[in-house]
């Protein structure tokens, strides 16, 4: 089991538990292995391609495609037919084709029978070759490989067939005896491979290495299929003991062989024998420098000494790069994703396993800066630059400047010199006391850039297993989310901007939106629920203007709220601050997609979500900011009945936290949010949750009407608004508290406890029906 993944699952399910969110995990998403933490630095900057998979993520065993064995086998038979066919026909023929069929191609090439087989067949290119060359000896190896392939494959791991061992090895000493008759040294050695191949499966590890000793050694080759023959060797000596031996050859394979890297290295794990016994049997340094990075990869947990050992053993080993890129990922998720969070206030992980300290990042820092000027590594430009960004994490801008400044005049490949350019851009923005109009200019050729570098994959899932080829691409669009996520838009939060903060964060949206953080708020709802009014019509206006800045026009293109969606917002934020006059004027502009059919009726217990009521008409969003304006300028009336301080109330009600229709007011409602004294600070959070002015006008209601029915009703409305927002100690129950202090409840149950609407409505409220029990006959 990888543990790290265990605790970074549990502690994800304890803190959204300890914080009141509800999910399902039998059916939730998992974290994003590849997204999980925030990351600035290209995890990709490794010289020599074919190691993708062995980059660092916690949450699976490993973090890409490796080259798959099909495309290099290919290419290995596409050059021993010298070109004359495409790797299509190869593909169809050597895994597709059944052995029927190669077979009546045998019979008719070697006895002149009638080839009858389907025309897609005898149309194919390596068909044809056969028919044309009357190459038997390469025809029936296929024709064995396919016997062969029947037995070793792996089929459905949960209902996998016995093998049939006595055939297999049948098969083997086929194998051998076809070795010895075949001329072409390129057969033997695949005849070499399926004779070890039948002996290993059928379980005969002994028979596996004499075979390999007598058949494949002596051929010397350095071919997919040598390597593969090897590999079982290794297996077999591991089977019979021999595990130091074993993780020898299984480390010259994870060098040697990019599409058997994921094998020979878990086989590394199996074969659970030390370093030391391995290191004594190898003959390089270099083959050192591979066994002690594979060891370290092995580290979830942060492991410099790992990346030191490889170094000092074979400085330019291309592992060592790999490493590198390996501990500064770990300290990105276990020291830089809390302090950047911290810094900007966003949140943006699901759970960091274990915190570092700076101290930790100085290490990495201070060795990385070493080895760059120690000069022995290949490139010293990617060491100098990585110790520019471990320095910029510890906001040590001096050390940053310095080590950026002797990596810019080094040879560098361009994906280097595109994370100096990175960090460079951290440093500058991190510098600059604030992002004012003549920054933004600066700013914007630097975000251009890293648009060119964002290339969109329609295929991209956050699941596993992508494809090399998509990291460098993967890795800018999370770059420029990150970047506007928690640098630019919180600068712009602490600089009083909101506007520019919406459209940062409209920015990262559109870059690589968030999948699966269960914190995250997209834009387009920043917008709608939390930006204030005067900044969303600064917004619009905005939108509009012909005099926009470069800067404004390319920020505004992320915006994801089209005219008179955005108009729309405003008038709902009118709606949540109970302006309605001014909600009602938007809505003509922009038009209304919302309704409620509940919105103006006493809702005397919660909703969590609207129940339609098929005896009333709906009321569009522009109907009901109409109605209430209307009641408001009734109210203005030098004698205003009770019914129409009861219908506003009501309206009020339905548009809060509690109500019915909340939706016509914002578009989420949080299912575990509740009054806070803080809401209070904030004034349409403070009627959302509070329901201060609903309580008011139920009051007014109340004490308007002399009808006994009517008065309690309103009264119990109002004690309902009340209850929302009572003060509570941890001392006592909540509910007992809202039996003792609700203000209503006294009146209510001396002076209309007869009445019909107090006597049904008791046996509805527990409330009410606790405090009635507890009062003296």
């Amino acid at each position: 089991m990888n543990w790290k993944r265990f605790t970074v699952y549990s502690g994800s399910a304890l803190a959204m538990t300890l914080a009141g969110a509800a999910y399902v995990w039998s059916c939730g998403p998992e974290p994003d292995p590849y997204d999980y933490y925030t990351s600035m630095f290209n995890p990709n900057l490794a010289e020599k391609p074919g190691f993708e998979p062995f980059y660092y993520t916690a949450l699976i065993d490993y973090y890409a495609a490796e080259t798959p064995e099909q495309q290099l086998n290919l290419k290995e038979w596409g050059t021993f037919f010298k070109g004359k066919v495409n790797e299509h026909d190869l593909q169809e023929f050597i895994y597709y084709y059944t052995r029927p069929q190669m077979s009546a191609l045998y019979n008719h090439i070697e006895k002149n029978q009638p080839l009858q087989l389907p025309d897609s067949v005898q149309q194919n290119g390596l068909t044809k070759y056969f028919l044309q060359t009357k190459d038997r000896e390469t025809l029936g190896y296929l024709m064995y490989a396919r016997q062969c392939e029947i037995n070793s494959a792996a089929g459905d791991p949960w209902d996998a067939p016995k093998r049939d061992s006595a055939g297999m090895l049948r098969l083997a000493k086929n194998g051998m005896q076809l070795y010895r008759a075949a001329q072409n040294e390129q057969i033997r050695e695949r005849y070499a491979f399926q004779s070890v191949r039948m002996s290993h499966y059928a379980g005969n590890y002994k028979q596996a290495l004499q075979y390999y000793d007598s058949l494949a050694a002596p051929l010397k080759g350095e071919s997919l299929i040598q390597y593969r023959t090897l590999m079982l060797k290794a297996g077999a000596l591991m089977r019979t003991g021999r595990k130091a031996q074993s993780a020898y050859i299984f480390s010259q394979i994870f060098d040697k062989v990019p599409s058997q890297r994921k094998l020979a290295f878990q086989n590394l794990k199996w074969a659970d024998v030390y370093e030391n016994s391995v290191l004594q049997l190898c003959k390089t340094p270099y083959e050192r420098g591979t066994v002690t990075a594979m060891y370290a990869m092995r580290q979830v947990d942060y492991h410099p000494q790992g990346l030191e050992q490889t170094y000092t053993v074979f400085p330019q080993h291309p592992l060592v790069e790999v490493l590198l890129s390996r501990e500064i990922a770990k300290l990105e998720e276990n020291y830089f994703t809390n302090a950047l969070a911290k810094e900007s206030g966003v949140v943006g992980n699901y759970w960091t396993s274990s915190e570092v300290e700076p101290s930790s990042v100085e290490t990495l820092r201070d060795m990385a800066d070493r080895i760059a000027k120690e000069g022995k590594v290949k490139e010293p430009a990617l060491f100098h630059i990585s110790s520019a960004y471990l320095s910029y994490m510890i906001r040590d801008y001096k050390a940053t400047r310095a080590s950026l400044a002797t990596a810019q005049n080094l040879p560098a490949r361009p994906a280097v010199k595109d994370q100096f350019e990175v960090v460079k851009l951290l440093l500058t923005i991190a510098e600059q006391p604030r992002i004012d109009a003549p920054f933004e200019q600066a700013l914007l050729p630097s975000l251009r850039w890293l648009d060119t570098k964002i290339t969109k994959n329609e295929n991209e899932d956050y699941w596993y297993d992508p494809d090399p080829a998509t990291l460098d691409g993967s890795y800018y669009a999370r770059l420029y989310r990150n970047l506007m996520d928690f640098i630019i838009a919180p600068r712009y939060a602490k600089q009083g901007d909101p506007v520019r903060q919406a459209l940062a964060l409209s920015n990262r949206d559109r870059a690589k939106p968030y999948q699966y953080y269960w914190q995250y708020v997209s834009a387009k709802s920043y917008i709608s629920d939390s930006l204030p009014v005067n900044s969303m019509i600064t917004l619009y206006n905005g939108r509009k203007a012909r005099n926009q800045s470069a800067y404004e026009a390319y920020m505004y293109q992320g915006l994801p709220m089209h005219e008179k969606e955005l108009g729309e917002a405003i008038a709902i934020g009118y709606v949540r601050h109970h302006q309605f006059p001014d909600a009602v004027e938007w809505f003509k502009r922009s038009g209304s997609t919302r309704s409620t059919e509940r919105a103006l009726k006493p809702q005397l217990q919660d909703y969590g979500l609207e129940e339609t009521d098929s005896m009333s008409t709906p009321l569009s969003e522009l109907q009901f900011a109409e109605k209430m304006a209307s009641l408001e300028k009734d109210m203005k009336k030098s004698k205003v009945s009770p019914e129409t301080y009861f219908e506003y109330a009501n309206g009020l009600f339905s548009i809060s936290y509690y109500g019915a229709s909340y939706h016509l007011a914002t578009s989420y409602r949080p299912s575990t949010d509740w009054w806070s004294p803080e809401d209070d600070n904030t004034p349409w959070l403070k009627e959302y949750f509070g329901c201060y002015r609903a309580e008011s006008f139920y009051k007014k209601a109340a004490d308007a009407s002399s009808d006994p029915e009517f008065k309690a009703k309103a009264l119990y409305m109002a004690a309902r608004c009340a209850q929302k927002h009572l003060p509570y100690s941890d001392n006592l129950e909540w509910h007992l508290q809202a039996i003792r202090k609700n203000p209503y409840f006294p009146e209510l149950h001396s002076q209309y406890k007869n009445t019909r609407f107090y006597q049904d409505i008791v046996k509805e409220c527990g409330y009410l029906r606790d405090f009635a029990k507890a009062q003296k006959p």
